[in-house]
């Protein structure tokens, strides 16, 4: 029974309010705190551990070893059985926290619709010669976060926000190429 409850304070107390202080700086919503503290399975490392101390030989390891198993075993069953409803709860939180143009997985998606023709793709190299010989419209569209996390960019570029895009070409030449990067 004492395994058990202990079990019950490394899942459901210890582990989290760890977790909790160590992730206390890191940029990150409190959605991405409370799952990245929820699943903080015990395993195979304190397993291993405990086994350590039965073989050298320490009293009281056999009792170690087996209170470590029953906490990792707690562990698997209870982040097991939470996975898939938890992971769906923060799918839900960050969808309605991220913007449409942000959950794109390509330009294409920011600027045509699914059934409409692909918009062509370049190389970093045919970017490379457009720029020396037609002066193309570079157009940073990447998203918040990701423009935010990327220090990088390509000189000269014009950062435009996704969302924005439409508006911006409304007013520009329509013969001069317009070359776009999202990553």
């Amino acid at each position: 029974m004492p395994a058990l409850i202990l079990a019950g304070l490394v899942v459901f107390v210890i582990r989290p309010a760890i977790l909790g202080a160590v992730l206390a700086r890191a940029r990150m919503s409190w959605e991405a705190h409370a799952f990245v503290a929820w699943f903080g399975p015990r395993g195979l490392n304190s397993l291993l551990l405990a086994l350590l101390v039965v073989q050298a030989g320490i009293p009281g390891g056999e009792l170690l070893l087996a209170t470590v198993g029953v906490v990792v075993l707690a562990s698997v069953v209870i982040h097991g059985a939470t996975a898939s409803p938890a992971a769906a709860w923060y799918a839900r939180r960050a969808a309605r926290e991220v913007l449409v143009e942000e959950r794109e997985g390509s330009a294409l998606g920011l600027f045509a619709e699914e059934d409409e023709e692909e918009i062509p793709r370049i190389t970093p190299e045919q970017l490379h010669q457009m720029m020396s010989e037609l002066s193309p419209v570079v157009l940073d569209v990447r998203s918040r976060m990701s423009y935010d996390s990327e220090q990088a960019h390509i000189p000269g570029d014009i950062r435009v926000l996704p969302d924005e895009v439409i508006e911006w070409a409304e007013n520009q030449d329509r013969n001069r190429p317009i070359v776009a990067y999202c990553s």
